[in-house]
């Protein structure tokens, strides 16, 4: 797990300096760096990780059993890393609130100019951030693997990312708003492919739900952040 977590905070290291030291978008390097990060996968899935007993298929060999994280619940899936993600939810809540990296990175965060200006490095706080990001994602890839899989392969996350993205903005950026969120998505699209089963329901209902509830959440946002004000014009009888 540490190992996860290291990895996915150095990866985070290059396109933090480039958005700092060159003005690159960070959202066009981060995305480009996911197929370089796929490809470099699946070149030790077809080498040096992959298992002679997969007839073939593209992954890795089976985790040892004393590395599988063990369920929480009897023939459930779910497992340890639940409660891994609520401790890690609920720490960078408290980091972010309550300790002086954390003041320094809701600064920058809302004004990067303004924080440069009363002393705080923009440069160091922005990789602070892209390591803790960069952390928690290995953390979860981690938890993936070694909790619900138990081998790597290269169809591991079918768009976790991007679920991810709406999770964050349906909590506004919350550490602990996350953990609510999350939920909600996840029994949506949990409850669409049950009713997919059961009584036929198309299953794209769980995109539109999530979909209108992020729309409903960036709308209510504006509104609250711009007052909009209409005044009736006077005219003279």
């Amino acid at each position: 797990m540490i190992a996860g977590a290291l990895a996915g905070a150095l990866m985070l290291i290059g396109p933090t300096l480039l958005k700092t030291r060159m003005g690159v978008d960070e959202v066009v390097t981060t995305l480009l760096l996911n197929f370089i990060v796929l490809l470099f996968v699946q070149m030790m899935l077809e080498g040096a990780l992959k298992d002679p007993m997969s007839m073939g298929w593209p992954q890795s060999e089976p985790i040892i059993d004393s590395a599988i994280l063990p369920p929480l619940l009897e023939r459930m899936r779910v497992h340890l890393g639940l409660i891994i993600a609520l401790v890690a939810a609920s720490g960078l809540a408290v980091f972010v609130k309550r300790t002086v990296w954390g003041f320094e990175i809701r600064a920058v965060g809302e004004n990067a100019a303004a924080a440069k200006f009363s002393g705080i490095s923009v440069t160091k706080t922005m990789i602070l951030v892209a390591a803790l990001s960069g952390g928690l994602a290995g953390l979860a890839g981690v938890s993936e693997v070694a909790g619900t899989r138990g081998y790597l392969a290269t169809d591991l996350s079918p768009g976790y990312g991007y679920a991810g993205i709406v999770v964050a903005m349906l909590a506004r950026l919350s550490p602990v708003g996350v953990i609510i969120s999350a939920l909600f998505v996840a029994s949506v699209f949990v409850g669409a492919d049950s009713m997919s089963r059961a009584i036929g329901v198309s299953s794209y209902l769980a995109d539109l739900i999530v979909a209108m509830s992020l729309l409903c959440v960036l709308v209510g946002g504006f509104l609250t952040r711009f007052k909009v004000r209409f005044d009736r014009k006077k005219t003279a009888g």
